[in-house]
């Protein structure tokens, strides 16, 4: 049963990493990006992370759908490929989804077709999440989703017990965290 299961894993990702290549393996985000070349504050893109948060339900959607654009990918699909992270990756309580986001957001900014299998981009990407990971901590104190929120949300009891303490009321903050970081890091213009 598990070996089927891996299969199916196997497949699944190995289908999703064909869909992204498009025709004649170039990249879907190279082949449809169009890149906004007017400077969007700040400001903007923490509201416009905050509603996408309400929109697709968890922080690292909202994060992953408002640099969507920027990345060649619809909302949409960012909001699919975030919402397993919901939660301190599905409902566990570990890496803050707001952070789930940012660091997915860095790697699809700082990988392209030429430096997929460049060693040193890599690095350079890892230094960038780190960075990321730092500003986060150094704001907030953690990236773990149950400290962030003083509650455990890992079954569907203490998730009900979380909401009704009001525990993720600081989560719009985490997000906006994300994003003033994200801003601060790989630069404040959309292009």
């Amino acid at each position: 049963m598990k070996k089927d299961r891996r299969d199916f894993i196997k497949m699944i990702t190995a289908a999703a990493i064909t869909a992204s290549l498009g025709p004649l393996g170039v990249s879907a985000r190279e082949n449809t990006a169009k890149p906004n070349t007017e400077k969007v504050s700040q400001k903007n893109r923490v509201e416009e992370a905050l509603s996408n948060m309400q929109k697709y339900g968890s922080c690292c959607t909202g994060v992953l759908a408002t640099y969507s654009p920027d990345l060649g990918i619809e909302k949409d699909l960012a909001a699919g490929l975030g919402r397993g992270m919901a939660g301190g990756i599905g409902g566990l309580g570990h890496v803050c989804g707001a952070v789930s986001g940012a660091i997915l957001v860095i790697g699809l900014k700082t990988t392209n077709k030429n430096n997929i299998n460049d060693m040193a981009a890599g690095f350079k990407t890892m230094e960038t999440a780190q960075e990321f990971v730092s500003k986060f901590e150094e704001k907030h104190s953690s990236i773990k989703c149950r400290e962030l929120i003083g509650h455990d949300i890992s079954t569907p009891e203490s998730r009900e017990a979380a909401m009704q303490a009001n525990a993720y009321a600081n989560c719009p903050n985490f997000v906006a965290s994300a994003v003033t970081i994200l801003d601060e890091i790989l630069g404040a213009d959309r292009s």
